[in-house]
């Protein structure tokens, strides 16, 4: 008993707040048949010319535009593109179609047909695709006051011209413009609308985004900015829009696929600088590995970019790895000659001193090397390679036997151990002049913006 009698209170509340809205809504009632009476009479009028703008020969017709985008991406920077999916929506006074009555006429597609619209386009886009799935993706409001809203959806790719001197540390300005194809600022006027929202009393920036913020794969979007502007060609003046977008890119993804793998590499090269000199297999193998993996890194993130003139910051990158590997390998190969020719030198030092311990007659007395022997000194000593070997190892000179080899194995040896600590430190060396240089730069500063 007491539910029912709840439930015949709530259906009375109900009835008065119905009522009250029937008594605060005058438009109540406003049906069908009103609604296509006065559509009809609007589209019928024999002073309506549709091809003519709304005050053809006076002053021009102001059409005010707001974008929604619902998808933005993928940014590409092999054609130096970007895609969105944006709703654009114009607004307009049309005082021919203005009309006695209490609320706004939606119409479609067929109905835009049969008025005058704005012929907006554009201006920097390269492909573009009106949505027509499942039927045209247009709306036309006509508003008592004369006031036309039309809304459509389309995906659109705009160019975008990209500096990537610092990519991938770099940031991006792509731009989006809209203009009149046929009219100049004699006959329209194309403004950017701040909607007021009754909420809050506040304007809203007329670019607006689906959901809190634009997600993106590889990109976050830093700022966006809109604005006006009047472009003079010879036909004219052009009133043209501009909505601005700077990205930054994230520079996660390519520190962890270039940049890690590429310094990696040429740590794994510097393995050959603990490998013996007879292991020459070895250390080849590792050294002709290590360059064809750089080059084979270089040429996969070079494919996916556009063939500019200068050189990015990823390949300044890449060249340095490149020079440290290759270094190593001529290092490898440097000490593999130096081997072999100084075996060579000790061989044929050892037989002269063979035939002199043996008791050649032309050996001199007390002990003392003959004119013969040396020459044979002056000639080694005096020759290119010893001249090299000078620079290299010092201008020593030592008579007793085995001395050469000894010479040659510490030699030869010491070049790896220098090697195993000037390679290092000249490699983070330099990535660390890399990052100061090319992070701040790159990243933060406005100069280096690419322009749409």
């Amino acid at each position: 008993m007491k539910t029912l009698i709840i439930v015949i209170a709530v259906y009375q509340q109900m009835g008065a707040m119905a009522t009250e809205v029937e008594t605060l809504d005058p438009c109540r009632g406003y049906g069908y048949e009103d609604q296509s009476a006065i559509l009809t009479s609007l589209l019928n009028q024999k002073d309506y010319d549709k091809r003519l703008r709304p005050g053809a020969g006076f002053e021009p017709v102001v059409v005010n535009v707001t974008i929604h985008i619902v998808n933005m991406g993928p940014i590409s920077e092999y054609d130096m593109t970007f895609k969105l999916s944006v709703f654009v929506e114009q607004f307009w006074m049309d005082p021919r179609l203005s009309f006695d009555g209490c609320r706004y006429l939606v119409v479609g597609y067929d109905v835009m047909q049969q008025i005058w619209t704005p012929d907006l386009f554009f201006h920097s886009e390269t492909w573009a695709e009106l949505h027509t799935v499942t039927s045209p993706n247009f709306y036309v409001r006509i508003h008592p006051s004369g006031m036309i809203l039309m809304s459509f959806q389309a995906t659109v790719k705009n160019g975008c011209l990209m500096n990537l001197e610092y990519y991938p540390m770099d940031r991006q300005t792509c731009e989006v413009r809209l203009a009149s194809y046929g009219y100049s600022s004699d006959d329209l006027i194309y403004l950017w609308k701040d909607t007021q929202y009754a909420d809050d009393n506040k304007y809203r920036n007329p670019i607006s985004f689906e959901g809190d913020k634009v997600e993106l794969t590889n990109y976050q979007m830093l700022n966006r900015s809109y604005k006006m502007f009047i472009r003079n060609l010879s036909t004219g003046s052009w009133p043209t829009l501009r909505a601005e977008f700077v990205f930054g890119r994230n520079t996660l993804y390519f520190i962890i696929q270039m940049y890690v793998p590429s310094t990696l590499i040429v740590v794994l090269s510097w393995v050959t600088f603990w490998v013996g000199q007879s292991s020459i297999p070895a250390r080849a193998a590792l050294g002709i590995t290590a360059v064809l993996t750089i080059l084979t890194l270089i040429d996969s993130t070079n494919s996916n970019m556009p063939k500019i003139s200068y050189m990015k910051a990823i390949d300044l990158y890449y060249a340095g790895c490149f020079v440290f590997v290759f270094a190593s390998l001529i290092e490898f190969a440097a000490v593999c000659y130096l081997e072999q020719e100084m075996k060579k030198r000790v061989k044929s030092l050892e037989r002269r001193r063979a035939a002199i311990d043996a008791g050649d007659p032309r050996h001199g007395k007390d002990n003392q090397p003959p004119s013969w022997r040396r020459n044979i000194w002056m000639q080694d000593e005096e020759s290119p390679w010893s001249r090299v070997k000078s620079l290299i190892f010092g201008n020593r000179r030592n008579n007793q036997r085995g001395w050469a080899r000894q010479k040659v194995d510490f030699d030869v040896n010491k070049i790896d151990q220098f090697s195993r600590f000037f390679f290092p430190i000249s490699f983070f060396t330099l990535v660390t002049v890399y990052w100061i240089l090319y992070w701040p730069r790159g990243y933060h500063n406005k100069e280096h913006e690419g322009g749409g």
